[in-house]
């Protein structure tokens, strides 16, 4: 029984690790979490999602049907569909919404665009959405300190005390 909890122990711990990895490593190519705090893009994306925007992406290479990352003329980021492109600016529209947003997007207000969603997650983060991706990398930070002095000594403990085989 005690082996089988240390080596569930591993495997959260490895796993976790990948997740801190992961994270940081996007981060520094750009990568930006963000949590998702209305419904206009269900089904597609869940109210409580994280996305990952590309920071860097090209907006003169983003696409209809591309979800992107942009700042309204009132300072809040929207996560929203491209419906069409014009010399203007991009119309976007959130998926579960009836009309098309009523301002063109402009260049300028474009941050990136969206990789990938992991539905849900982010729920607990909701309260301090603009706060979550330091929070998140912090978090992850010091989570990995712990594992990993967990891990150590844990590591020990279980390699002297281990009588069963």
């Amino acid at each position: 029984m005690k082996r089988a909890c240390y080596l569930a122990g591993e495997i959260v711990y490895w796993a976790l690790c990948l997740v801190l990895i992961l994270n940081l490593l996007l981060c520094i190519m750009g990568i930006r979490p963000f949590v998702v705090v209305s419904g206009s893009m269900e089904p597609a994306i869940k109210t409580g999602s994280i996305s990952w925007v590309n920071l860097h992406a090209d907006a003169s290479c983003m696409e209809q049907g591309d979800i992107l990352a942009f700042k309204r003329n009132d300072g809040e980021l929207v996560l929203h569909r491209i419906v069409r492109k014009t010399e203007a600016g991009m119309v976007t529209k959130g998926d579960a919404n009836q009309t098309p947003d009523p301002a063109l997007v402009r260049e300028h207000q474009i941050k990136g665009r969206v990789l990938f969603t992991v539905p849900y997650v982010g729920k607990a983060f909701m309260r301090n959405a603009g706060e979550f991706a330091v929070f998140f990398t912090v978090g992850s930070v010091v989570l990995f300190i712990l594992l990993k002095t967990a891990k150590f000594s844990g590591g020990k403990y279980h390699e002297k005390n281990n009588n069963e085989k």
